[in-house]
Formats: C-alpha cells, structure tokens, sequence
C-alpha cells in the first residue's frame, strides 16, 4: 500500500477540487468535492508500538525471521499504519503486524534499540479497520516468474546468489532454483502467468535448456 504525508494528502486534494471545479465549469453542474483523510507520517519508538485488535488480518504471520533478515539487509520499506490506543500510552498497529513483528525479533537480537524509531502512518481511530482492510486487500504480490526477473537482472549486475539471498531473507539454494526458470520456453512462461501451468511443472521442465523438447513434453 503507498502511503503518503498530510502535505501530500493535502496536495492531492487541491488536485482533485481543481479537476472537479474544472469539470463542473465545462458542464455548468455544480459539484461537491470529497476531502481526502490528513493521515500523517511520524518517526515513532519501536518501545511505544503493539498490535492493535482492530488489523483485520487474523491469519498469517508467518516467515517472521526471513522478514527480520531483510529488514535488516536493506531496512524497514513500508511504514506501519497506527492508531492512539484510548489511554494515549501507545500507538497500536492496525496494519503491519508482520514488520512489527520482525522489528521485535531483530530487537531481541540485539540488532536494533528497543526504542528504534519506526515511520509509521497516523490515522483516526474511526478509519482503523477500512485502512487496514484497505491495504491487506489492495496489495498484489509477485508471481515466481516476476521475481525471477527481478533476481536475473540483480545477477546481471554482479551481486553474487549469497547476497541476493541475505537481502530477501532466504537461502541461495531458492534463489537458485528460482533462477532455474530462466531455462523455460518463454510461451510456457506467459502460460504459467495465465494458470495455465503450474510452477511444479515449470520446475521439472527447466532441467533442460531445449525449449521445444520442453514444450512438447508438456503437450504429452
């Protein structure tokens, strides 16, 4: 989910009442222009932050230490999103219960100060649960093949398998094999991004750098 800061918010709004004034004028309608919520974004102490009962995300929660391992390579990406707790000693996390998690796991191994300062985005308490059904919902992940691309262009940079796997918090053995796929008929690829074909079989195919034969064996 992308956030942004009140000015920007701010910003956005003149944006969208020019554009809508703009287009009342050419219609003569008169027109209403929504405001858009003044969230904010603050440098708040890691100490100060707890899960909030409000994240609509119950499940999950998983691979909590390969998160750690990223964010301690390349740093925390994506701000959390919080509310004020009602007696205003905390801030509770509404979404980002995974980050928060793995900045309490890298704290616990001495990696960061338990009052380590964490971007997060203020919001009201009446919009909690529509903002953290917004970005649990709204995100799309990445698909293996895109990740490939993304990790074959790395290597073409020259960042050694070790590396890119200490970035994203697995071993270079995955990277590897996802590598693999390089190997693999770019229709059975676009396939594969269609459902058409599962990753299993694209694993299987890719020990072979011949695109026919592996076409063909997947049409047997």
């Amino acid at each position: 989910m992308n956030t942004v800061t009140q000015s920007e918010t701010l910003a956005l709004s003149a944006v969208a009442a020019a554009a809508a004034v703009s287009s009342a004028a050419m219609t003569g309608d008169s027109v209403t222009v929504p405001e858009v919520a003044p969230y904010e974004l603050h440098l708040m102490p890691l100490s100060r932050l707890r899960p909030s009962s409000r994240n609509v995300r119950q499940s999950g929660g998983t691979a909590i230490p390969e998160l750690a391992a990223s964010i301690a390579r390349v740093g925390l990406l994506q701000n959390l999103t919080v509310i004020t707790s009602p007696d205003e000693q905390w801030f509770e996390v509404v979404a980002g219960r995974r980050r928060l998690a793995a900045l309490k796991l890298l704290v616990k191994r001495h990696k960061l100060a338990k009052d380590h300062l964490v971007p997060c985005l203020l919001v009201p308490d009446t919009s909690a649960r529509t903002v953290s059904l917004s970005e649990n919902v709204q995100r799309e992940p990445m698909t293996p093949v895109d990740e490939l691309f993304a990790w074959k262009a790395l290597v073409a940079e020259g960042r050694s398998l070790e590396d890119i796997a200490a970035d994203f918090g697995v071993t270079p053995l995955v990277v590897k094999r996802r590598l693999r796929l390089a190997n693999v008929s770019p229709r059975l690829l676009a396939d594969y991004q269609q459902g058409a074909v599962s990753l299993e079989q694209l694993m299987a195919l890719a020990i072979t750098d011949d695109h026919g034969a592996q076409e063909a064996a997947l049409s047997r």
